[in-house]
Order: C-alpha cells, then structure tokens, then sequence
C-alpha cells in the first residue's frame, strides 16, 4: 500500500506538470516501502533520484510559468532552490553518516514539503497556466 496516493485535488490543470508530480509521489512511496529492508540504501537512492528529477521538474515548471506570464514566477523559483538545498544537505547528510539521515525523516520531511508546495505553492499558477496558449 502506497503512503502518498495521487488525488485529483492536486491537480494543477496541466497533465505534464500533474505526471511529474506523480512521479515525485513515487520517489517518496518508494522511501515508504523500503522502510521495512534496507532503508539507508533506499534513502540515498530516492534523494539522489529527487535530487535529479526536482531539477527537472522545477526546470520545467519554471519555464511553463514564464511563457504564461505567471506573476509569482520568482517567488516560486526561490521556493524551488531552496528545496533543492534542502535535499542536497539532507543527502550530504546522510553520505557522511548514513545513521544521520533516517528513513522516517527523509519521508516526512519529503511527504510534508511535496504536500505543501502543490496545495500551497503550485495551485496558484493554474489560473495562469491552465489554459493558456503557451501551454
């Protein structure tokens, strides 16, 4: 059973950007499931893995928000790096001492962070983005 299940009520209008975050929801179940085996491994795996697809996913979403004009676009873009420095500190972490970084700590604070930003942060540029030309 997963921890995190996509709902429709996270969904920002644009199918691309709602499968990537479908797939970020993925990297955290999979920090869920291997909390039972090998949980030091699963974590350095899903926070090089978030490491990479938060990089492409903000890339992505960055450049959907400029072509529609979002007004927040810097505001979000701030929020994005400093996201990524999270995880990054949070990987160093867990590179240096493994037993610094558990698997409960790293799906709370990714579950708590993704919840946040989508309901928070990402449902404000649908009216901007959701049908927009550029989109």
């Amino acid at each position: 059973m997963a921890y995190l299940q996509w709902t429709e009520n996270l969904s920002v209008g644009i199918p691309r950007m709602d499968e990537h975050h479908r797939k970020l929801i993925d990297l955290i179940n999979r920090v869920f499931d291997a909390m039972s085996g090998d949980a030091s491994a699963a974590v350095d795996g899903v926070l090089a893995d978030l490491l990479d697809y938060t990089r492409y996913h903000f890339a992505e979403e960055e450049k959907l928000l400029a072509a529609c004009s979002y007004p927040d676009l810097e505001e979000h873009q701030a929020v994005h790096r400093s996201m990524v420095k999270e995880v990054l500190e949070m990987r160093q972490r867990h590179q240096n001492d493994p037993a610094s970084v558990t698997a409960s700590e790293t799906l709370d604070f990714l579950s708590k962070w993704l919840m946040r930003h989508i309901i928070g942060k990402d449902l404000r540029y649908r009216p901007y983005a959701e049908n927009h030309p550029a989109v």
